[in-house]
């Protein structure tokens, strides 16, 4: 079949992502024999016309579009995205009667909502590699897909999400295309702007229990494991194929398990590569010597997981470590001369004024080259923080949450973000 894959994300604000998820998508489907082509509308002027252009020259029999994000995720500066995407979904309709499915972590974790919102019929939920294989051979072979795994529908009084397919073995999925999707022009030089930034993925999952994270809900919490060998050659080909210099590690927790990410920097450190990477870190006993093993694989620059710096709060938010780890990570990841980027969510269930400025004291004691500040914490279905915000009535139940909504603690809600601007002026690195 002829199958158009559409990356309708369109923002610019801090890091700039290559559109990694639907590029998997694109190598599974290329490996089950279907002609494919990408569009990424980060880039045209007028992504409307792009994709009138695209659909009238290739003529899809399906097409294929991913919804990444729902909004911007700031209670004070929102922006939802959603009506963007409805322009494109009524683009493509427009211009074509075969089937548009939707899917991407966006459309995951709001299923039935963004179908009724873009008046559509159809979507996957969760990991799309194998369920997309299977809703192709369905819409060849003339059968409804409606009750395949992970297919959520819409359509003639019924609404239903399928329960998700099993979780892919990441070492039986073909590298992502980095064609289809040009990844050329996400090659970022650090320090410059905008960040258009190549990235990978060398595990997926994350066995956290953060009270406000749907990272979980999309990718499971069993941690699955790439070969390293895989990875360097991903990264490999990067550099030599593609002309990219820096990349960004999507997993969440790249340095666990400790054993997995030693053995990955030993591949990628003896492949003598000029590139260099970030990823996220979360100072949760790292193994000796892991840190030196991270610089010596081309790692410059660690996001540290912290979020607080309040024993109070990083128990309530349900971090997993103590201020104490903070401290050693960043320390050693300091004697080692990496930059790091440090975060502050404030405004969780139980924050005070002690607490802000114990986090605001302990933050610029460690000394972070960046310092993150969010004030609110989004709620996302599924998580503990909604039900935690069901009890104390911040939502009521079967709210549409779709519609950005956001928790902060009564006690610092009347001043905290005037408080966070001035402490922000005052600091440099610091941003809000």
């Amino acid at each position: 079949m002829k199958v158009l894959l559409v990356s309708e994300n369109r923002c610019m604000e801090n890091l700039v992502p290559f559109p990694l998820g639907i590029a998997y998508v694109v190598a599974a489907a290329e490996q089950a024999g279907h002609e494919v082509m990408g569009l990424d509308l980060m880039f045209p002027e007028d992504p409307l016309r792009e994709i009138a252009l695209r659909i009238r020259e290739f003529q899809p029999d399906c097409v294929g579009l991913s919804v990444r994000n729902i909004d911007n995720q700031d209670m004070h500066a929102g922006e939802f995205y959603l009506p963007h995407v409805r322009e494109v979904f009524s683009a493509i309709k427009s211009e074509t009667a075969s089937p548009v499915v939707l899917g991407g972590a966006g459309f995951t974790i709001y299923p039935l909502e963004c179908l009724d919102y873009l008046d559509a019929e159809t979507g996957i939920v969760g990991e799309g590699e194998a369920p997309f294989l299977k809703f192709l051979e369905c819409l060849a072979a003339g059968r409804d897909p409606r009750d395949l795994p992970g297919v959520a529908v819409r359509r003639n009084g019924m609404r239903k999400v399928n329960p998700a397919a099993p979780y892919a073995d990441l070492n039986h999925l073909p590298p992502p295309d980095r064609t289809a999707f040009d990844v050329g022009r996400y090659n970022w030089v650090p320090g410059n702007t905008p960040a258009f930034v190549a990235n990978l993925q060398s595990r997926r999952g994350c066995h956290m229990r953060c009270i406000y994270c749907p990272n979980p809900l999309l990718e499971g919490r069993a941690i699955r494991l790439r070969d390293p060998v895989s990875v360097a050659d991903e990264m490999q080909s990067l550099e030599e194929e593609h002309g990219i210099g820096f990349v960004i590690f999507t997993d969440s927790l790249f340095n666990y398990p400790g054993d997995y990410c030693g053995a990955l920097c030993r591949e990628i450190a003896g492949r003598d590569l000029s590139l260099r990477w970030a990823c996220s870190f979360t100072p949760v006993n790292p193994d000796p010597g892991l840190l030196e093993s991270m610089r010596e694989a081309g790692c410059t620059i660690l996001s540290i997981g912290n979020e607080s710096g309040s024993e109070d709060m990083l128990t309530a938010l349900r971090k997993g470590f103590s201020k104490d780890d903070i401290v050693r990570s960043v320390g050693e990841a300091q004697r080692i001369g990496f930059k790091l980027t440090c975060f502050l969510l404030l405004g969780g269930p139980g924050e005070t004024r002690k607490s802000v400025e114990e986090s605001v004291e302990f933050l610029s004691e460690l000394g972070a080259d960046m310092v993150t500040v969010t004030v609110g914490i989004r709620i996302y279905p599924g998580c503990e923080l909604h039900e935690i915000s069901l009890k104390e009535g911040v939502v009521s139940p079967g709210q549409n949450l779709l519609y950005p909504t956001f928790y902060l603690a009564p006690e610092v809600a009347p001043w905290l973000r005037d408080y966070m601007v001035e402490v922000c002026g005052e600091r440099r690195g610091w941003e809000l």
